[in-house]
């Protein structure tokens, strides 16, 4: 009877070992392959990637977000203008339309959208945010990037 009950032990942390290796590899192929598409997306070497997150796939999503999900955020050292955000979208390969003039309003107080785009590439959703933290200071550029299809 002992030598059935170890033997139905290790089986059973086989069998578990084995199930978490398949869904990280699977998740871990998830947030490669968000990445590869995010990297299209051709960044002047000037910019500096001020954070990044990946919310991985999960059975429930949080916090209203799909996953997975992949954020990038850079700080321009520049004001950016609609161009700016056209132009990298086109050298991605994305069409965009862009909404918003990319022009910080008078009115503006504190960090605002000062323009943005969505598109859909090979199965995914981008959404390009340009902010203004204050007049005339560099542009921060978002990127969120949602696997729709998985």
């Amino acid at each position: 009877m002992r030598k059935l009950a170890v033997s139905l032990f290790l089986i059973m942390a086989l069998v578990w070992a084995g199930a978490f290796l398949f869904v990280k590899t699977h998740r871990d192929s998830v947030a490669t392959r968000l990445g590869s598409v995010a990297d299209q997306l051709e960044i002047p070497e000037a910019w500096t990637e001020v954070s990044q997150h990946i919310e991985r796939e999960q059975f429930i999503c949080f916090n209203n977000k799909p996953c997975p999900t992949l954020s990038r955020t850079w700080q321009a050292d520049r004001v950016l203008g609609a161009e700016d955000v056209l132009q990298l979208a086109e050298t991605a390969g994305w069409e965009f339309e862009l909404d918003g003039t990319c022009e910080r309003t008078d009115g503006a107080v504190g960090l605002s959208s000062v323009c943005s785009a969505l598109a859909t590439y090979d199965g995914h959703r981008i959404h390009l945010r340009v902010e203004s933290p204050r007049p005339g200071a560099p542009s921060l550029l978002r990127l969120q990037l949602d696997a729709s299809n998985g």
